[in-house]
């Protein structure tokens, strides 16, 4: 009976695993004081070295020393019949932002400009300043561009 138990405990253990996700940040302030929070660094901050990581697929972004007020630098790949690429060519169009899209499906050179940054297929997937973000959603892609180079 104890080998059942234990058992059913390490699978359901191993079934939630991956199912919880925890986003964080690290960044270095004025004074070179690093600082690790659940929150990006606050706009009145000069913030230097800021990183995302998403414990569920490791870093996400490094962006630059500074963060400039300027238009994000986004790159687009997507490919055909993909709902989450639909959502985010229409979040980015509603938001005015200029991006640049890359069609796998039907461009040979946009599949090798992705696999330069990235080794998989997976799409949607943007680069949104530095920061590289796959698939779709609202609030991973507002995250990353507030932090701006």
């Amino acid at each position: 009976m104890r080998k059942h138990v234990f058992f059913g405990m390490v699978l359901m253990a191993v079934m939630f695993a991956g199912v919880t996700s925890a986003e964080y940040y690290s960044w270095e302030d004025e004074a070179g004081a690093v600082h690790i929070t659940d929150y990006p660094p606050p706009s009145t901050v000069n913030a230097r070295n800021v990183k995302i990581y998403d414990q569920t697929i490791g870093q996400v972004t490094v962006t630059s020393d500074k963060q400039p007020e300027k238009a994000p630098e986004i790159t687009l790949f997507t490919k055909n019949n993909c709902p989450d690429c639909d959502k985010a060519r229409t979040f980015l169009k509603d938001k005015n932002l200029a991006f640049t899209e890359y069609n796998m499906d039907q461009d040979e050179k946009a599949a090798e400009k992705r696999k330069a940054i990235d080794d998989s297929q997976d799409v949607p997937f943007a680069v949104i300043n530095k920061a590289q973000v796959y698939g779709f959603s609202e609030t991973v892609y507002n995250r990353a561009l507030k932090l701006t180079p």
